[in-house]
């Protein structure tokens, strides 16, 4: 079970398969478990899986971390790991700090990739969204567990298994990454990505679907919408995101 260090904290990591690397960041509460349909990709890449500090395996009691915090944690992951430069993954809210990650630390990155991304919460909708999260983390963290494996996945035992994950979750840190999430501003530094892109949207998803606007000066880009797709991407229409994945790596790599 490897373990990376960052400020006194250790960070848990799933670290299987061989070849080109690519490092999936998960969103608020669920923990390395939420790529579970990633898998596969073993095969052919190497997986690096972490849960950030006050996630899944990953204890923290104490403490506030930021998205430049948990940047710093992958980077942590990429040394113990002894990986030169990587493929970076994230989903949701972890697509925060996987661009803060490629903007802190761009000669280590081969591609970025984002599922759901956004360099600000700049929908309404989306808004209400992450102060529902704080609130139900604060009031109803179970209830909040339940509705969130069950719609990622339709398999009763993967909904377990995501489930009791996200129960190990520091109730403060959840909340605290959400509330990171919602104030996260890397527009002005945007332009600045050297690696190449690639965005990946639901087109049911239009409160976080819009926010691809904000991509349009990047020139080194690919955006893929997946039809009758919500949010849920990486779990509900995993063949699609992995063979984009797969594409990617193969591409750029």
């Amino acid at each position: 079970m490897p373990y990376a260090m960052y400020n006194q904290q250790s960070i848990y990591y799933d670290d299987i398969g061989e070849g080109e690397c690519v490092i999936f960041i998960h969103p608020p509460g669920m923990g390395r478990k939420t790529f579970v349909r990633q898998l596969p990709l073993q095969q052919q890449f190497r997986l690096i899986l972490p849960d950030l500090s006050g996630n899944g395996e990953s204890k923290k009691t104490t403490g506030y971390c930021t998205i430049a915090d948990y940047a710093n944690e992958i980077e942590a992951i990429r040394l113990h790991a002894g990986i030169e430069q990587l493929f970076v993954f994230g989903y949701s809210s972890g697509g925060t700090i996987a661009q803060e990650y490629a903007l802190q630390y761009k000669n280590n990155v081969k591609g970025l990739i984002l599922s759901g991304g956004f360099p600000l919460v700049a929908s309404e909708l989306f808004k209400v969204e992450h102060h529902l999260g704080i609130f139900m983390v604060n009031h109803f963290p179970k209830l909040l567990a339940k509705i969130i494996s069950m719609s990622h996945f339709h398999e009763k035992d993967l909904q377990q298994a995501l489930y009791k994950e996200m129960l190990k979750a520091n109730l403060s840190i959840w909340a605290q990454f959400y509330e990171a999430s919602l104030t996260y501003n890397c527009l002005p530094r945007l332009l600045q990505l050297q690696a190449p892109l690639m965005l990946l949207y639901g087109e049911k998803s239009d409160s976080i679907n819009m926010h691809v606007r904000f991509y349009e000066d990047i020139t080194n880009k690919e955006v893929h919408f997946i039809k009758k797709a919500s949010h849920q991407l990486p779990t509900r229409r995993y063949k699609q995101v992995n063979n984009y994945i797969e594409q990617f790596i193969l591409h750029n790599g």
